[in-house]
């Protein structure tokens, strides 16, 4: 499903993932690049907080999970990012808290298995009919995608 939504991603998107450790964060930001069509392996930020992907649209990864404060969320300088063109993924998307502008498309993993994932989909209702269609699905607020 992210090589799918990748695909129809467009300049200015943002999207927050939210969901528990292990739930298919970064694998989704995976299928998300190669429908961007980026060239190299997307690997897990946690360490590095934001890598940047070239391809069709730049694809800009943060991973919040080691944030620990309102203060350090102003130091990664989020807006100037926005403003940079490209695509915006966040994993641990909820860390923004307040500072998560109204425009962003918010995933949540709810009750993830071995076999399956169910993602909640919710935001401005142009973005997330484009991800259903791309998806194949009909309800705007939730999709699931069996792995």
């Amino acid at each position: 499903m992210g090589e799918r939504w990748g695909r129809v991603l467009r300049t200015g998107d943002l999207l927050l993932l939210t969901g528990d450790l292990g739930a298919g964060k970064t694998t989704l930001v995976r299928g998300l690049a190669r429908g961007l069509d980026v060239e190299h392996g997307v690997k897990s930020p946690s360490f590095a907080i934001l890598l940047a992907y070239s391809g069709r649209l730049t694809l800009y990864h943060l991973d919040l999970y080691r944030v620990g404060s309102p203060r350090d969320l102003e130091e990664l300088g989020l807006d100037d990012l926005f403003e940079e063109g490209g695509v915006v993924v966040v994993e641990w998307g909820e860390r923004l808290g307040e500072a998560a502008p109204d425009w962003a498309v918010r995933i949540r993993f709810a009750e993830p298995s071995a076999e399956r994932r169910r993602l909640l989909v919710r935001g401005p209702r142009g973005a997330v009919e484009r991800l259903a269609r791309a998806a194949g699905v009909e309800r705007l607020e939730e999709t699931e995608e069996s792995t």
